[in-house]
């Protein structure tokens, strides 16, 4: 292990006096792999993806792969992480399990599925080559192209990936001349239907200061309005993120090419709640007084309880702020068929959470979070070698990470909650969140999380034949993580640590009988870290989360059935052992969450997919993904009946996407246009309990717009909808609890354009 830890430290050192020797020659350079990517299409229109860290055409490619170009991403207005889930069938996306943590992404059924800071994600979330770690953040603008790979990933990147990737580029900065965008789009609440406001702001602009040297410089402006509604107070939510981001990029000469970025993230959250009331009290004892409590003007404020999740009553306005800062440097070096690559990066996020009710009842006794600060970092290091040779190609990288995560009291200071009898949702757990006093539990946790990762990675691809290829990796991991904790207290006095080494690896076949034809098999060892996570009863032992180990079995076809057409169909068997997860139960009348292992879970089905252009008027991107992902025989769900052989939460068995256009010239070089996304789902559990109202029904979410462009792309004027036929799917159902009991309620966490319909206006300029 210490060879590799100086190896690391070696070779970086190396090739940073390898680049620095040549730095500023003049002299023209060749696109690098990444700035190849960048684009989305090669010069005979073939997708181009980098989902073996080196750019491929998407046919050429053995591994299962969903592709969004920047139009589509435009046409479909993606501008987080949720939004991404309308991409693929294969991807799911749910805020409460980890998403501001981790992401909360899923692929295939699985991912991660504990709401805590100190859990490795399943899905890796990658931005232009840095790997984001637990620090993902929710805000996307300014993209070039998404890659959503399926199955373990690990000998491919830096970041252990066991159940897939997402991989994000942004636009890179350009020597060709300088141009920019802006653009806007906004909803009223109220006006033509919308049931939320909504305000977004972007634009960007690409600059060459020189033959060898450009800039990029791209922002945006995301408001949301109105989608939850504090009765009591009268007041509508607000949230607000603000993202910018530079990016420079230097060839100084034909072989040495740098690129560096720099962003800065804010999300400001006013008024939003935690969980909110959406299915009314029922079959409990104690479920009329709830009723009454929520609903009754006379004991409360009163809410109208409805699937729209929109209305709660608090005394307080629950407040958050999140700031995040991310710094990274890739170099490349080409040494005739060798390309050395390194990439070092710095995150850091600092969130803010001034006070959460989660109880949503005014004049009620509460638990809380309030004045507390989350302190997170992370710095990377990679440094990856890319070689072509005659018959075979190889990819292999060394691998470090530092991940630390801090909860201390904002400002120095304990919230300034009395202690009293709470009524209501606790969490117990990573967010610091305060639990009763007096049974056991403290008033405030201090949390103290640090984890160091070290890898080594390979995979080789060998030319068997003209026809015939075999390929295949390892991946050897070394983890360390300590987590200490303090009770009510500033300083940390009990620490845990955990030590864990893994070898993982994948091998598989690849049959080109032709230029239209790609044929593949594959098997796959995944690895997911152990963890630590704070006991639902804090002033109790740790929980110590076992390693995740995932075999992942594949066979999948693609075929180029015309010009511009390419259709593709896999089928897949994934066995994940001690799947990491958690669960909600009642702990001294709390209702808390509480991480554990589930001992196996299984993922089998077949996914189909179709794109291209057909004509010169239609262009579309489809799929379906069958999926099949159980709980074990026997697992017991959180209200204690046995939930094995059901579907997991958040994976539907059934799931297909549509995105596509009409277009056709209006007059002279205006082009009118139609476009569309919907996505169907199955029945989903949107909670591990056999209560069947826990089960979102199928459902289809219908979003377009219909507008005007110039046939060069200058402009673009359109009327934009996102749940067009108001479906109220929210991101997570959560059991409502009264009185130290559970009551029959349902909470919702509504999602805007998923539990409610936006309707507004949309305008964008080039230049």
């Amino acid at each position: 292990m210490r060879m590799i830890k100086h190896a690391v430290l070696a070779s970086t050192s190396l090739l940073v006096l390898a680049c620095a020797a040549p730095a500023w020659a003049a002299g023209e350079a060749q696109a690098t792999a990444a700035d190849e990517a960048s684009a989305t299409a090669d010069e005979d229109g073939a997708i181009v993806v980098t989902a073996r860290r080196r750019a491929e055409t998407l046919l050429q490619v053995p591994v299962s792969v969903s592709v969004a170009t920047a139009e589509q991403l435009a046409r479909d207005q993606v501008y987080t992480l949720t939004d991404l889930q309308r991409l693929t069938p294969a991807l799911e996306v749910s805020q409460t399990s980890g998403g501001e943590n981790n992401g909360g992404a899923r692929l295939r059924g699985l991912g991660t599925a504990v709401f805590n800071s100190s859990v490795t994600p399943s899905v890796a979330f990658v931005v232009d080559d840095v790997p984001q770690g637990n620090l993902a953040f929710p805000q996307l603008f300014d993209m070039g192209q998404v890659e959503v790979l399926r199955g373990p990933q690990g000998t491919l990147f830096g970041q252990s990936a066991s159940a897939g990737v997402v991989n994000v580029r942004s636009v890179a900065p350009s020597l060709d001349g300088f141009s920019g965008n802006v653009g806007i789009d906004f909803a009223d609440k109220g006006t033509a239907g919308a049931e939320y406001g909504l305000l977004v702001l972007r634009g960007a602009v690409n600059a060459p200061l020189s033959d060898t040297v450009a800039v990029r410089v791209a922002g945006q402006l995301r408001q949301e309005k109105g989608l939850q509604r504090n009765i009591r107070l009268g007041n509508d939510s607000n949230v607000r993120d603000i993202g910018v981001r530079g990016r420079l990029l230097a060839k100084p000469t034909e072989t040495l090419t740098i690129n560096l970025t720099a962003e800065y993230n804010k999300n400001r959250t006013r008024g939003t709640n935690f969980f909110v009331l959406a299915i009314a009290p029922t079959g409990a004892a104690n479920s009329v007084a709830s009723n009454n409590a929520f609903t009754n003007p006379a004991g409360n404020c009163g809410i109208t309880i409805s699937a729209r999740a929109e209305q709660y009553c608090s005394e307080l306005e629950p407040a958050q702020s999140t700031e995040a800062l991310s710094l990274s440097g890739m170099v490349d070096l080409e040494l005739g068929d060798l390309t050395l690559t390194s990439i070092t990066s710095y995150r850091k996020l600092d969130r803010e959470v001034v006070r959460q009710d989660f109880t949503r009842l005014a004049g009620a006794a509460s638990a809380r979070s309030e004045n507390l600060l989350n302190e997170v970092n992370q710095f990377t290091q990679e440094l990856r070698g890319t070689y072509k040779g005659k018959g075979f190609d190889v990819v292999g990288g060394l691998f470090y990470a530092r991940y630390n995560f801090d909860q201390l009291p904002l400002g120095g200071t304990f919230g300034s909650r009395t202690p009293d009898t709470r009524v209501g949702f606790s969490i117990c757990t990573a967010a610091g969140t305060f639990c009763i006093p007096g049974a056991g539990t403290p008033t405030f946790t201090r949390e103290d999380t640090q984890s160091t990762t070290y890898a080594a990675f390979a995979d080789v691809t060998v030319n068997l034949t003209d026809q015939v290829d075999l390929f295949g990796g390892l991946r050897y991991t070394d983890f360390s993580t300590s987590l200490g904790i303090g009770l009510n207290r500033t300083t940390t006095t009990n620490t845990s640590t955990i030590d864990d080494k893994n070898l993982s690896g994948r091998i598989g076949l690849r049959y080109q009988p032709n230029s239209d034809l790609n044929v593949y098999a594959s098997y796959a060892r995944g690895y997911k870290s152990p963890a630590l996570v704070v006991n639902a009863d804090p002033s109790v032992a740790t929980v110590n989360l076992k390693a995740e180990l995932a075999d992942a079995f594949e066979v999948g076809v693609k075929y180029a059935v015309a010009p511009g057409i390419q259709l593709e169909a896999n089928a897949y068997y994934n066995k994940t052992r001690n799947f990491q997860s958690q669960n909600s139960q009642l702990i001294n009348t709390q209702l808390v969450s509480v991480a554990n292992n589930i001992p196996s879970v299984s993922a089998r089905g077949i996914e189909l997919s179709a794109f291209g252009r057909l004509g010169d008027h239609v262009t579309f991107n489809t799929g379906y993904q069958y999926n099949v992902v159980k709980y074990p025989s026997g697992f017991l769900s959180d209200d204690g009946a046995n939930i094995g052989g059901r579907q997991l939460v958040f994976a539907p068995r059934h799931k297909a996407s549509f995105s596509g256009e009409y277009f056709r010239t209006a007059f002279g070089k205006v082009d009118a246009f139609l476009n569309a996304n919907v996505v169907y789902k199955s029945a989903t559990l949107l909670a591990a309990r056999v209560d069947p109202r826990y089960n979102f029904p199928a459902h289809a979410t219908i979003g377009g717009a219909i507008g005007l462009r110039d046939s060069d792309n200058a402009w673009r004027a359109s009327i934009f909808v996102r749940n067009l036929t108001k479906q109220r799917e929210p991101t997570a159902y959560l059991a409502n609890s009264f009185a130290g009991a559970i009551d029959g309620g349902i909470r919702a966490w509504p999602v805007g354009g998923l539990t409610a319909r936006v309707v507004g206006l949309s305008f964008d300029a080039s230049f």
